[in-house]
């Protein structure tokens, strides 16, 4: 049985991600969030799949909250086989718009998007070296691609760039060797942070990235690639 722990996974994506997973019956999801007492359809997921899933409270901003989520995947599993850091945010105006960005919230867009991961990855990296095939996930954006075109939405590109190289970095690094880090953009997803006019589904987004995610090996370490497996430009 395959332990996977997500970040972010009340909502959206992560969610998505948490029901895929639930659906293939060979593994145990650690879903985490930072508020798992106001995560309803988590919560009933966690009661209709007792004991392969488990709500973690996890605040990817609050190294003793990563601390405590850790050390109860730990207690609960021994070993990690994925950990998916699919926990971010887009910021408000203050982080998106020209002649409006404020300094502070860009800086809190970049934490939370591109320092948090690489943060939680570090606390979980003994639990990763205990599994046969131990993988990273960092859900990034091709907005965070420097092939880029587009202005607007400075902190969440930035971040996401920062993210790529944060997982370009993990996968060469002798400290993880053994564990393949790869970068996956999940594509304009309805959800609260794509929007309305976004294209894909939370599930078809997420059903491919499953696919992706469970046909990675050491190969792959240290690629960019797009939910439907399909690489893209860092």
């Amino acid at each position: 049985m395959q332990n996977i722990l997500i970040t972010g996974a009340n909502r959206g994506i992560g969610l998505a991600l948490t029901k895929e997973y639930l659906s293939q019956g060979d593994c145990r999801v650690f879903a985490s969030c930072r508020n798992p007492a106001g995560a309803a359809e988590l919560n009933e997921l966690a009661e209709s799949h007792a004991g392969r899933l488990l709500v973690l409270q996890l605040d990817v901003n609050d190294e003793a909250s990563i601390k405590r989520a850790v050390d109860a995947v730990s207690a609960e599993a021994g070993s990690l086989d994925a950990l998916i850091n699919n926990a971010g945010i887009s910021g408000s105006d203050g982080a998106r718009n020209m002649g409006q960005l404020i300094a502070a919230e860009v800086a809190s867009v970049i934490t939370t998007n591109a320092v948090a991961p690489l943060i939680v990855t570090q606390a979980c990296r003994e639990l990763l070296q205990k599994s046969d095939n131990p993988r990273v996930v960092m859900i990034s954006s091709g907005l965070g691609s420097l092939a880029r075109t587009g202005g607007n939405a400075y902190a969440y590109r930035m971040s996401k760039a920062a993210m790529n190289m944060a997982a370009r970095a993990l996968a060469f690094d002798g400290a993880m060797a053994g564990i393949t880090t790869v970068t996956v953009a999940p594509g304009w997803v309805k959800t609260d942070m794509g929007g309305p006019n976004a294209v894909l589904q939370p599930e078809e987004s997420a059903s491919g990235l499953l696919t992706l995610i469970d046909g990675l090996s050491s190969g792959d370490n240290g690629n960019f690639f797009r939910f439907d497996g399909s690489q893209l430009p860092w």
